[in-house]
């Protein structure tokens, strides 16, 4: 299994304050070393820069931490905290579009995002580090069945949406949304899968002008986001 890891110290600390469980922190000075120890009670250790170089070719600041774990919830955790607005990412594969719509998500005050366990991407250090501190009060839950989970969030009261690339479908910006509500997000190459689709109440459409098919899936998920959020 892939070690989780954050490097820089902007990432560094956020993880640090959002208490992620973290198992070492490497820095390059004794002074870093005794900054980053007044802050948590994780032991850190002391490397050169070539130690660094070697774990990752982007900007390190000479500070990489390597966690324990990213805690994992399952839906049960919406009985307890009752969120308004949750996102659910249907197979989305690239860590990058995972990362940009947690930062997305972020933003929009969402504190909820459910993944499905196959077919697609975990939480990578790539994932972390594009976030750009979007995992911060991140809650990420995974789902072994999509359509049996929606099942299950409209016994708990919420509408499903799903995004669509269908003109017949509703406006992303003429939508008014109920509540609490379930935003649906479709894989960057298929989209929302048919059997999501058929269990979902509402299906948005977000306008296009241009040549090009569809939009990136995390641009689409800010759009959607932030009319969902606004209300």
């Amino acid at each position: 299994m892939e070690k989780l890891m954050l490097w820089g110290k902007n990432s560094v600390l956020d993880a640090i304050n959002s208490k992620l469980p973290i198992e070492v922190i490497y820095v390059n000075s004794v002074k870093s070393s005794q900054l980053i120890a007044n802050q948590t009670k994780t032991r850190v250790i002391v490397e050169d820069n070539s130690f660094f170089n070697s774990i990752t070719s982007e900007n390190h600041q000479g500070i990489i931490a390597v966690l324990k774990d990213f805690p994992i919830y399952d839906l049960e955790i919406l009985k307890k905290d009752k969120p308004q607005n949750i996102l659910i990412l249907d197979h989305i594969q690239d860590p990058h579009n995972l990362g940009a719509i947690m930062r997305s998500a972020n933003v929009f005050g969402i504190k909820h995002i459910i993944l499905t366990k196959e077919r697609s991407v975990g939480i990578t250090s790539t994932v972390l580090k594009i976030s750009s501190g979007g995992f911060i009060n991140m809650k990420i839950i995974k789902v072994n069945n999509l359509v049996a989970s929606l099942k299950k969030l409209k016994n708990m009261g919420y509408w499903i949406y799903a995004s669509e690339l269908n003109k017949e479908a509703v406006s992303f910006d003429s939508i008014e949304y109920n509540k609490p509500a379930a935003l649906i997000i479709g894989n960057e190459s298929s989209g929302v899968s048919k059997p999501v689709l058929n269990e979902s109440d509402v299906k948005i459409y977000i306008p296009q002008k241009g040549t090009v098919q569809s939009l990136n899936a995390s641009v689409a998920a800010g759009l959607l986001l932030y009319k969902l959020t606004k209300e």
